[in-house]
């Protein structure tokens, strides 16, 4: 009876990761890992703050969500972003990380400031990204990892501590540019 079932030939089902990463456990798992990727991120900008007589904020902004973290520190920003199918599984997913020069995080008008009264018409470019997708065979050994490339998997707290000197090199370099 089964002589004429046909079986299905997919790459990824010879592929160690996507029997977790395509289950529906994993997507709790993902969820876990980008809070304590953000944490991490914000928690490593909090030993490093900008100097007082710089034209920069002295800390900086942070506007998270679950699936988004945004960091502007002054002139630069930092994006964070999970982008995923709402029916998705964690298999198709995938982590966009941009470092920007130019303001991405928009200050809101305080008290009766209008918007179009306060905005410039600036625009951020890109510095630096990244695209990188998960590298897990459980929650125990997740990872990030570049397209195509599983063994080059970081953990969170390593990606983290990526991002942020990404954005700390490109805030110095936009110091010594004024």
């Amino acid at each position: 009876m089964l002589e004429n079932t046909a079986v299905r030939s997919d790459a990824r089902a010879h592929d160690a990761h996507a029997d977790y990463t395509t289950s529906f456990r994993a997507n709790a798992a993902c969820a876990r890992e980008l809070a304590r990727l953000y944490d991490d991120i914000t928690g490593s900008l909090a030993g490093a703050r900008v100097p007082a007589d710089a034209k920069a904020p002295e800390e900086p902004v942070v506007r998270r969500s679950p699936a988004r973290c945004l960091v502007q520190l002054g002139p630069v920003a930092l994006t964070v972003a999970w982008l995923q199918r709402s029916q998705g599984t964690v298999a198709d997913g995938e982590l966009l990380v941009v470092v920007w020069k130019g303001e991405v995080a928009v200050r809101t008008p305080q008290g009766f400031e209008r918007a179009h009264q306060h905005s410039a018409s600036s625009s951020a470019t890109s510095v630096w990204e990244t695209v990188l997708v998960v590298a897990a065979k459980s929650e125990n050994e997740w990872g990030w990892a570049p397209i195509g490339a599983h063994d080059d998997a970081l953990s969170s707290a390593a990606l983290a501590q990526q991002c942020v000197e990404r954005l700390q090199a490109a805030y110095a370099e936009c110091s010594r540019e004024r």
